[in-house]
Formats: C-alpha cells, sequence, structure tokens
C-alpha cells in the first residue's frame, strides 16, 4: 500500500494547478476515496487535501520569492481561483500577506547574496527521460520507506541494461527549503528525493522493466539554468549562489518552480533549475 500512496502524492505534487479533488485520486488509483484518506494519513500523517494546500503554498512561497510574477498569475499557478481566498491561506500558513511575503524575502536574499565562485548558464535542453524512484527522509513513523542498498541494487542493475545514461537526482523541496530557511525556522516534514537515471535517448527505456517502485517521466524541451561543481557537499552553496544571481538578471526567464535536477557526469557534477518565460 506504500507504493500506492507515494503514487498518490507524486500525483499531488504534478497536479496542484488543476481543480482535482480525492475522488479524482481515488480513480487514478484504483481505490476509494476512503481507503485513500485512511492509507495517506497512516503514510503521511496529514490528509491528501491537507498535503495538497501546504504544497500549493510552498510552491507559491518559491514563486513570490524567486519570479517577477504578478500575484494573481501565481495563485493560478497554484491552483487558486480566487485571488482572495489564496490570499487567505497564505497568510493563515505564513503569517505574511504574498505582498509582505515577497517584499521581506527578496530583502533578504539581496542582503544574504554570496561570493560568486560559480559559472551559470542559461541553455535549452533537447526532451529527454528519466526513470525515478522516490525516497522519503522522515520520522521514524512513517512506513516503508526507501532502503538505499535495495535502491543501489536495483539502480545497478537497470544501469547495465542501457548503453548509455547518467545518474540523477530530482529535488521537489529544494527550492522550498532555500526559501523558508530565509525567513523562519520550518522545514518541510517529509523532505523527498527522486533518485534514478537520466536518459537523452527516450526511446532507450522505451521496453525497459522497471521495478515497481520506479516511474518513467518524461522531460520536455526546456531552458535551465545550469552550474557546474566538484563536490555534493557545495550544493547548498551552489543553489543559493544561483538563484541570487538568476534574480539580479534583468529581462531574465523566471525560475519555473519546478523540481532542481542534480546529474553526476564522469568529472563533474551538474545542477539544473528549470526556467519558464
Amino acid at each position: 500500500m506504500f507504493n500506492a500512496m507515494t503514487r498518490a502524492e507524486i500525483w499531488l505534487q504534478d497536479t496542484l494547478d488543476k481543480p482535482l479533488g480525492i475522488e479524482d485520486l481515488a480513480n487514478h488509483l484504483g481505490y476509494s476515496a476512503s481507503q485513500v484518506r485512511r492509507q495517506f494519513r497512516h503514510c503521511f500523517n496529514i490528509s491528501p487535501s491537507a498535503y495538497r494546500e501546504k504544497r500549493r503554498l510552498e510552491r507559491a512561497a518559491v514563486l513570490l520569492s524567486l519570479t517577477s510574477q504578478n500575484i494573481a498569475q501565481i495563485a493560478i499557478r497554484c491552483g487558486y481561483t480566487n485571488h482572495s481566498s489564496f490570499s487567505r491561506a497564505f497568510q493563515r500558513r505564513y503569517r505574511l500577506s504574498p505582498r509582505e511575503y515577497r517584499q521581506a524575502i527578496s530583502s533578504l536574499y539581496l542582503l544574504n547574496r554570496p561570493d560568486k565562485k560559480f559559472t551559470i548558464s542559461i541553455e535549452r535542453n533537447r526532451p529527454a527521460h528519466v526513470v525515478l524512484m522516490r525516497l522519503y527522509q522522515a520520522p521514524d513513523h512513517i512506513h516503508g520507506l526507501g532502503n538505499t542498498k535495495y535502491h543501489a541494487n536495483h539502480l545497478d542493475h537497470l544501469q547495465a541494461q542501457l548503453e548509455t545514461s547518467t545518474p540523477t537526482m530530482v529535488l521537489p523541496d529544494l527550492l522550498t527549503e532555500k526559501v523558508t530557511a530565509a525567513v523562519e525556522e520550518l522545514a518541510p516534514n517529509h523532505t523527498r528525493t527522486d533518485i534514478g537515471l537520466y536518459l537523452e535517448n527516450r526511446d532507450t527505456a522505451e521496453y525497459l522493466a522497471l521495478p515497481v517502485n520506479y516511474r518513467r517521466v518524461d522531460i520536455p524541451s526546456r531552458y535551465y539554468a545550469k552550474i557546474y561543481f566538484d563536490n555534493i557537499s557545495q550544493l547548498s552553496y551552489v543553489m543559493s549562489e544561483t538563484l541570487v544571481a538568476l534574480m539580479d538578471e534583468k529581462n531574465r526567464l523566471n525560475i519555473s518552480g519546478d523540481a532542481p535536477q542534480v546529474l553526476w557526469h564522469p568529472h563533474h557534477i551538474e545542477l539544473r533549475i528549470p526556467l519558464s518565460a
């Protein structure tokens, strides 16, 4: 059942901007709505609807902090059709209005900018494909957490079946963590990490048999801010530097709010931050 609830959590993440409810989620999973509510709360200690609201507001905080989009646009992107209901929900969560939050965090970022040590480039990627498994770093009472050795064995087996692939990590909570750390000492209850393989050729994995806890994800052609570094321990610093640099750019592409990616190349590590027009 935990694999089904992982699918539920990912579905909620991927449909934040859509007016879908618990019945839609239940139909997607093939369970009853009552089963989904009960099992989701058992796995994540929160109801599906409260979880969705939390993630919507976290995405709104990221977009308010890191983009120039107006508040009405951000509300729609986060699944709110009513500006007033969005503002009320945001103020309940962050104790500031969306406008006040934007002003506060923009000032903090500009006051605490890091010294620039890395080169940032903006590039457009071709369509690609990833196979991913979701892991959770969570309190001990959460059931079914990913086993690192179990995952590593599967990943080695998958990579052996492919001609070319790059180990990758996708970090759905990284932007939220950077934003919330700037204004409060609260962190997400469950830090999510997707680990798997990045494939330049989408046809490569079309017939690849995946373990049950892996999923295929198409990556469309899009712009990224890219930065190269040597050691994964530098990730937090590199991320901070890249965000400040992107905020300083004039006539720039917006940070999209989608999950950053990390790729392990043979001689360096690459951070990609998805951008949008």
